[in-house]
């Protein structure tokens, strides 16, 4: 059962409501956020055409971002859109309050108002548009996805692949949500984008002393260099990568570590603040890079080290360090993610 907040609507919020004919309703937290109440900030757009009532929306959540909200959105033919915007880097505590109170206003307002296919869930401002929601409804459109949805659908039918196909025999495996007729030699391995030249050059040379760091390009759907640091120890790594990641935004990477003559660390750093997308992405393509490491390019126990952590402070260097690189093996598949954090302070 889900947790509720305790949050209810005010009864300016469902007089609001019932006076709803056209256009949309923004609805926020009160300033002691115990109510939700009509936001008096959003205007109504001139028109109530659905796809001028979206862009109207899309600007005003832009404008706020990433404080999540609600709108309530009155179609023509006196349907309503329930749009529930919850963006992944909002303070997770406004990310709790909402998250959690969505099924008590929709029981006050009355359930019976919103069609199940009306109730949006959304986290990015790009998703605010009516042909999005228009794919949401039909849900078969695939012209209408974004770069996103077709990377997360072709995650989706990972598990459809032919896993037990022997790796003896050159061949080339097609994702089924893929209508391409462009393929990835995957070696065998469940490797879902492919590497860049760029790349496997810096792989497959010398790694001792060396780190490599890997982005995903979703565009592109190719796994690319950032950057390729030498003469990095272990005492040097994180403010290595720190360097190499630099400060955008907050996304995962991969990385690859020598950390002695024969031995090389993967290092997946999922850091706090990372959209939801981006670490199904990642984790979703770690074991097949790990697999296509070690076919291609790595000998036989030489990435002995697999770390997956959030924040860059959580390396733990001393599993890198000489003396400890024969018991690293034994405990590299026992490593969990920390739990999340706060927002840090800027």
């Amino acid at each position: 059962m889900a947790t509720q907040s305790g949050i209810t609507a005010s009864e300016e919020l469902l007089d609001s409501f019932k006076a709803l004919k056209s256009g949309a309703l923004v609805i926020t937290l009160n300033e002691d956020s115990t109510q939700l109440i009509p936001d008096s900030g959003y205007t109504l757009p001139s028109s109530t055409d659905l796809s001028l009532v979206f862009d109207s929306l899309s600007e005003y959540f832009e404008a706020q971002y990433p404080t999540p909200g609600y709108a309530i959105i009155q179609k023509e033919g006196g349907d309503n859109i329930f749009v529930s915007f919850i963006p992944d880097s909002a303070p997770i505590r406004q990310k709790m309050l909402f998250a959690s109170t969505k099924n008590t206003v929709l029981q006050q307002l009355g359930s019976s108002n919103f069609g199940t296919k009306n109730i949006l869930a959304l986290t990015d401002v790009d998703e605010l548009s009516s042909s999005h929601y228009e794919h949401l409804i039909n849900g078969d459109n695939e012209a209408l996805l974004t770069s996103d949805e077709k990377i997360l659908a072709q995650i989706n039918s990972v598990q459809n692949l032919n896993l037990g196909q022997s790796g003896d025999l050159p061949f080339k495996r097609e994702l089924p949500s893929m209508h391409s007729t462009q393929k990835l030699t995957t070696s065998g391995s469940n490797l879902l984008f492919k590497v860049d030249s760029d790349l496997e050059k810096e792989i497959s040379g010398l790694l001792a002393g060396k780190l490599v760091v890997i982005k995903i390009q979703k565009e592109a759907e190719t796994l690319e260099l950032v950057k390729s640091v030498s003469d990095v120890t272990s005492k040097t790594l994180i403010s290595s990568l720190e360097l190499a990641v630099g400060s955008a935004e907050a996304s995962p990477v991969y990385a690859l570590f020598g950390y002695n003559d024969e031995k090389v660390a993967f290092i997946y750093l999922c850091p706090s603040g990372s959209k939801v997308k981006d670490r199904m992405l990642y984790a979703a393509n770690k074991q097949g890079f790990l697999t296509h490491l070690k076919a291609d390019h790595l000998k036989d126990s030489q990435l002995d080290v697999v770390l997956e952590v959030g924040d860059l402070d959580e390396i733990d260097i001393s599993r890198l360090e000489p003396e400890n690189s024969q018991s690293s093996q034994q405990s590299s598949n026992n490593l969990r993610f920390s739990k999340p954090k706060g927002p840090r302070r800027r």
